[in-house]
C-alpha cells in the first residue's frame, strides 16, 4: 500500500506551487500540510489553494522550525541564495526535502549543506527545472 506523503512548503512561489499541485492530481498520494513564505499575501492564496491550517502557516522557517516535526518532507522553493539558509534548519529538524536548483550558489555552502544533510540522515532531492 501507497504512504500518503505530507509536505510543507518553504518558499510559496510558483516553482513550489507547481511541485505541490501533485497534492490536487493525486490527493491519495500527496497533502499540503504547511507554508513557509514571508510574504502574507502569497502565503494566503497557498493556503487556501492546499487547505492549510492557519495554524501550520508561518512567515519565517525559524518559526517553523520551532514547532514539532509534522510533515514527511519539505518543498523548497525559495530563491536561489536563500536555499541554503532555510534549508539547514529543515534538515536540523528531521525532514527529508525536495530543494530547487541550484542547490547552493557556492562551494561552501554547497559543503555546509551536504554536511549538514549527512549528519542528520535526510534525503534531499534537487529539483532540476521541474523534470522529476
Amino acid at each position: 500500500m501507497d504512504k500518503m506523503i505530507t509536505v510543507v512548503l518553504v518558499g510559496a512561489g510558483n516553482r513550489a506551487n507547481v511541485y505541490s499541485s501533485v497534492s490536487l492530481q493525486h490527493p491519495d498520494k500527496m497533502k499540503v500540510v504547511g507554508i513557509v513564505d514571508p510574504d502574507p499575501i502569497r502565503r494566503e492564496l497557498m493556503r487556501e489553494r492546499y487547505n492549510v491550517p492557519q495554524e501550520n502557516c508561518f512567515d519565517d522557517v525559524s518559526e517553523f522550525v520551532k514547532r514539532e516535526k509534522f510533515a514527511d518532507a519539505v518543498i523548497n522553493g525559495t530563491m536561489d541564495h536563500l536555499h541554503v539558509p532555510t534549508s539547514i534548519p529543515v534538515l536540523e529538524k528531521g525532514y527529508d526535502m525536495l530543494l530547487e536548483k541550484p542547490f547552493a550558489v557556492n562551494e561552501e555552502e554547497m559543503n555546509r549543506l551536504v554536511e549538514t544533510a549527512r549528519k542528520y540522515g535526510n534525503k534531499v532531492v534537487i529539483g532540476h527545472v521541474l523534470r522529476y
